[in-house]
């Protein structure tokens, strides 16, 4: 299933599939504002988490800065972990334990300038 963090790339605009390896627990990183990230899985042979994200055009969407969280799944007895900006992007298996890999949207780019 395909999840944004923030806007969703228009219907029948052009995107580009990129894959990111996540290789902390928790990492912030520049995505289009226009996005879709359509899978994630555990990438042994790199020992990290891969992110497949379709990005629409640099030039026509702003950039936007994201957090990526790896969190060890919770049972439904357990303490929420997310807060209310949270997406939950997938679970993978990591040295045979579940793990949540969630996103959450940050905000738009400061301009440097």
């Amino acid at each position: 299933m395909a999840v944004t963090l923030c806007v969703p790339p228009r219907p029948g605009e052009l995107c580009a599939p990129v894959r990111f390896l996540v290789r902390q627990d928790s990492v912030v990183m520049e995505l289009t504002a226009r996005h879709r990230i359509t899978g994630v899985e555990w990438d042994e042979r790199e020992r990290a988490v891969a992110m497949v994200v379709e990005i629409t055009d640099p030039q026509s969407a702003r950039p936007v800065d994201v957090r990526i969280d790896v969190l060890e799944t919770v049972t439904a007895a357990g303490a929420a972990h997310v807060d209310a900006r949270t997406t939950t992007i997938g679970t993978i298996v990591r040295d045979g334990r579940q793990y949540d890999v969630v996103g959450t949207y940050l905000g738009v780019v400061a301009d440097e300038n």
